[in-house]
């Protein structure tokens, strides 16, 4: 069964509840929001250049006749940050927008890693949006660590996974050391044992 990183700490929370939430087909789709709009004209950046995006950002704005003036300048202003910020620094990004799959017992952890760099000692996995203030504790991140290493054939004690505002500030990342992913990956396969339980539950009831 599969399940979104950004639903993990849910899950853990009540796996009952996102479990009927998860058979109800209750999604939450992406919305062309301001946000949304600034991490699409990143990839571009990443994809193409600085001209590209800021070409794509206008056109995105404009088709979907944002209008709030005030916030249409802070993501231009953004993204200028944001080039401004990985030229200075000599950014080598290997991938954007990756899609991750890893199977862990019942569970699929599923989800999007917005940037993939290449570093001096490996690859670094980061999440474009606001830091959580518990980022550092949370479930996903050795997990995505796995995955990711898994993926691109990397090292886990090679493959830093982190945290980065969508203006380029605050970038946090964390390296799991191999104890502490093992122990994730454990906490996942007993979630999916949780989940399972409930799944076998519920269909026991709406048998006839």
């Amino acid at each position: 069964m599969r399940i979104s990183h950004t639903q993990l700490e849910s899950c853990l929370a009540n796996p009952r509840s996102w479990y009927r939430a998860a058979i109800a087909g209750e999604s939450h789709p992406y919305l062309m929001g301001y946000d949304r709009v600034l991490r699409l004209s990143i990839f571009r950046f990443h994809q193409a250049s600085a001209q590209v995006a800021r070409h794509y950002m206008a056109q995105m704005v404009r088709r979907h006749r944002f209008k709030d003036a005030g916030r249409v300048r802070k993501i231009e202003a953004s993204l200028d940050r944001y080039i401004a910020w990985a030229s200075a620094e000599g950014l080598r990004v290997a991938d954007t927008s990756v899609n991750i799959a890893c199977e862990i017992g019942f569970l699929e952890l599923r989800g999007q890693v917005s940037r993939i760099d290449v570093t001096a000692t490996g690859y670094r996995a980061v999440l474009l949006g606001k830091v959580p203030a518990d980022w550092h504790s949370q479930l996903r991140m050795p997990l995505i660590q796995l995955a990711v290493a898994s993926m691109y054939g990397r090292r886990q004690d090679r493959t830093e996974v982190g945290f980065q505002n969508l203006d380029a500030s605050n970038l946090v990342t964390s390296l799991y050391t191999e104890q502490q992913v093992e122990r994730a990956r454990r906490r996942f396969m007993a979630l999916g044992r949780i989940v399972r339980r409930i799944q076998r539950g519920t269909k026991r009831t709406q048998s006839p």
